[in-house]
This record gives C-alpha cells, structure tokens and sequence, in this order.
C-alpha cells in the first residue's frame, strides 16, 4: 500500500512546480531554446524541475529520481532501482509556449515487477492553468481535485461507438502515421470525433470519461506516460504496448516509447483496429 500522505505530497509537489510555471507562462521572455533532440525547453521547465528534484528529496521516501530535464543513469545503474519517481516537469512544453493551457506537470512512483520491468503505482498529473490534479494507481482507483474542492472519483465511460465515439490525439506532434491511422478509425467507427489535445491530458481525459481512446503513433519517452499511466490504471482503463500487454519501463537503455494505446472501457474491442495493417 501507498501512504496516503506520500500522495498528498506529492500533489503538493506538483502543485508547487506548477505554480512556479504559471510565473513565467505570460511573461515575454520565456527562455525558449531547442535541445539536441530537437525539442524545445523553457526556463519554466528547468525552473519546475529544480523543485521537484530538490522537494523529492527532501521526502523521508528517499528513491532516485529519473527526470527529463536531469542527467540520465545509465541502464547499468537504473536496473537496480527497485523503486524510483518518474518525472517529467513540464510535458507539453511546446503547449506551455503556445500559451493554450493545455499542459501539466508529471510525476510518478515507479516499482520493478518480478519480470525486471517496472510499472507505475502511483502517478500524479497536475494541469497547472485551471490548478487541476489528477492521480491514481492499479490498487488505489483514480481521482481529481480542483483548487482545494472536495476530491473527486474518476472513471471511464462505457464505449458505445453506436452513439458516439471520441478518439484523442496529438495536439503539436501529428505523424503521417497517425493521420492515416485516424483515417482509419473514421472507416470502423462512422460516429468518431478526434480531437487534439496536449499533453497528459489526453489519458486524463479518458480516465474520466470525457473520450474513449488515445492511440499514440510517434515518438514518447517514458516520463511522458508513467504518470498518467497511473491515473488511467486506477480509473479502471488500460495503457497498452503494441503487443497488447501492460506498458512497462526502465528495461533497455533507451528511454523512448513504442507506439501505445490508451483505453478507458476495456472491454472495447481493441485488438479489431489496433493490429490494423496500417500500424504495420
């Protein structure tokens, strides 16, 4: 079991980061550069990140930190974490210097399973513009807080693409992969509505119930998923690897994604589009 005020925590954490992002989200100078993958990263970003990492720490849990704005440990070391925080300080920067609200802050407690792999039980994403928190975990269920509002149970919806259908998508990082994918889609499921939206939200969103699906063709690193991969999970939704098994982590040197899809009712018939030719 968790302590549940190593959650809270938590929250606070992020909350804190977010704040700090919010500082320099209107400001003019915003520090915007290009890093040697090609991505951008702000000073709000590094600025969140020193809050995390320093505030972690500080915690009487004390585990290694795998954040993206922070030096990498090699696979070598990682393998021997049996626990360790997930972090990604600003996901959706590119939302952040957009200025679309559609951004958040990442931070999960990751465990290594028996098969060497490890998997999130807990994950915590904060969406600073609105100060909205979502966590959750496999053995805890899933939950959202606005301001300091009473705390909320969340849940997938039932998938009825009969009525309607909602699929989500990247909102700064479409692929031709995934634009021929959701072409598709609209072939299987004639009520389909795609929407972009950034960031984590996308698997927020369908851990309570305000879309059914999120297939990811492109390129992730593993901060990006770890902590909403909790919410979804303690929803009662599902974050799959192309092969259909449960997303997992920190077992090869790189720290990119495969492809995933984001499920909210399980029992959707899944395998029917995602093993499509088009994925091949």
């Amino acid at each position: 079991m968790i302590d549940p005020s190593l959650i809270d925590a938590v929250k606070q954490i992020a909350r804190k980061a977010g704040d700090a992002i919010l500082d320099i989200y209107d400001q003019d100078d915003r520090g915007i550069q290009t890093k040697a993958d090609e991505t951008p990263v702000t000073r709000a970003d590094l600025k969140a990140n020193d809050i995390i990492v320093n505030d972690l720490q500080m915690l009487q849990e004390l585990y290694p930190i795998l954040s993206e704005e922070s030096d990498h440990d090699s696979l070598e070391l990682r393998k021997s974490w049996q626990r360790y925080w997930l972090v990604d300080p600003l996901d959706g920067t590119q939302e952040f210097i957009n200025r679309n609200g559609q951004f958040t802050v990442n931070i999960a407690l990751m465990e290594k399973a028996e098969n060497g792999r490890s998997y999130p039980l807990f994950g915590m994403v904060h969406v600073p513009v609105g100060n909205i928190s979502y966590w959750g975990g496999q053995t805890l269920g899933a939950f959202r807080q606005m301001d300091d509002e009473p705390i909320v149970a969340i849940k997938p919806r039932s998938f009825k693409p009969e009525q309607e259908a909602v699929a989500l998508g990247s909102r700064s990082y479409k692929t031709e992969r995934a634009v021929q994918f959701a072409q598709y889609l609209e072939t299987i499921f004639p009520n389909l509505e795609i929407r972009a939206v950034g960031s984590s939200l996308k698997t927020c969103q369908v851990a309570e119930g305000t879309a059914d699906f999120y297939p990811r063709l492109g390129p992730t690193s593993e901060w990006d998923t770890g902590a909403p991969q909790g919410v979804i999970e303690g929803a009662g939704g599902a974050l799959l690897d192309p092969e259909g098994n449960r997303f997992s982590y920190n077992y090869k040197e790189s720290l990119l994604n495969s492809d995933f899809l984001v499920m909210g009712d399980v029992t959707m018939p899944w395998r029917s589009f995602w093993k499509s030719e088009v994925l091949s």
